[in-house]
């Protein structure tokens, strides 16, 4: 983007989408706090256990509500997003 910002994109083969994920300026006080964006699978425990093993921490296990499943997960700047499934 530019000499002071960058973004990192996220592709899946053979899917119709993708993600881009990067930090607007005049947004910087929000790395490392929990973000709006919620990345479903369809089995979060297993999901989890791949990630684990990858070395990605979790600030919230994955455990059973009445609706689904859910974790809450931290990357590299400390960012927390949600990972859910039915």
């Amino acid at each position: 983007m530019t000499e002071t910002q960058r973004w990192i994109e996220l592709m899946i083969p053979g899917a119709d989408s993708g993600l881009a994920l990067f930090t607007p300026k005049g947004h910087e006080n929000r790395i490392g706090e929990f973000q709006s964006v919620s990345f479903w699978c369809d089995d979060v425990f297993a999901t989890a256990k791949v990630l684990k093993s990858k070395g990605v921490q979790f600030e919230v296990e994955p455990k059973k509500e009445q609706w689904g499943s859910t974790a809450i997960f931290i990357d590299a700047d400390e960012n927390k997003f949600v990972q859910s499934s039915r």
